[in-house]
């Protein structure tokens, strides 16, 4: 296999067919279950894929929900992802920030409580968590709906091997448990991509973000994070989990 780098912020599948019908069907999908999409890269996520590879996802109440890539492995499958959106700011929070207090649940009394302290940027930060949450969940349904119409294979468990990329060497002594090991080390499972709350946790580590300004993010205690990463370091590596000095 080659070596690549996968984040942990996607679902990957494998579709039969090549990248050109791949993103036909989708499209034609997309358009049969009236879901709002824009084809390209807006450049609102750093992305080495063509952009004629990328389908934005849209929800009409929650604009971006996220995107789909699609990489070709060879001239008979393609690699389909589903990448989540980025955790939005003060700025996107504020113009969506009635559309959010209208869709709280009645339990959601912490930001009534922030209301009523004057506290303006806790507030916001409260509301922007369950506008991320609104979208991931409305990217969850166009991904469910996507991947049983047209029969996507999800990449966990298997070993993709690209044709325009030549294989490394592999020493001899090195057993197929180890080589198992590596692969499922890069290849987040299954059902990682829908553990909203450490996903977020890792894509602002990843940013430079202390554990500090992680927990006042996520209502968490420094310590609580900074217990969470360790964890998550020892799952997938310095690499994905960097260590800071």
């Amino acid at each position: 296999m080659s070596e690549e780098c996968y984040s942990l912020s996607s679902s990957q599948y494998v579709s039969r067919g090549d990248l050109e019908s791949v993103r036909n069907a989708l499209i034609e999908s997309l358009l049969r279950n009236s879901i709002p999409f824009l084809q390209g890269d807006n450049g609102a996520q750093p992305s080495g894929t063509e952009p004629a590879s990328v389908l934005q996802l849209y929800a009409p109440r929650w604009f971006g929900v996220g995107r789909i890539e699609l990489d070709p492995i060879d001239h008979t499958q393609t690699l389909v992802r589903f990448c989540l959106p980025v955790f939005p700011d003060e700025k996107v929070t504020e113009t969506f920030e009635q559309q959010i207090r209208e869709e709280l649940p009645p339990s959601a009394v912490e930001v009534r409580l922030f209301d009523a302290d004057g506290e303006r940027e806790k507030a916001l930060v409260y509301l922007g968590r369950y506008l991320h949450e609104f979208r991931l969940r409305r990217l969850q349904e166009i991904q469910y709906l996507l991947v049983n119409t047209l029969g996507l294979l999800s990449l966990h468990g298997l070993t993709i091997e690209r044709q325009r990329y030549p294989e490394p060497r592999i020493s001899p002594t090195e057993s197929h448990k180890q080589i198992n090991e590596k692969v499922d080390r890069d290849i987040p499972k299954e059902d990682e991509p829908l553990r909203n709350e450490h996903l977020e946790m890792l894509r602002l580590w990843q940013s430079g973000h202390t554990a500090k300004e992680i927990a006042l993010r996520t209502g968490k205690t420094e310590k609580t994070i900074l217990n969470r990463i360790t964890l998550l370091r020892k799952s997938y590596g310095d690499q994905q989990v960097p260590r800071r000095k």
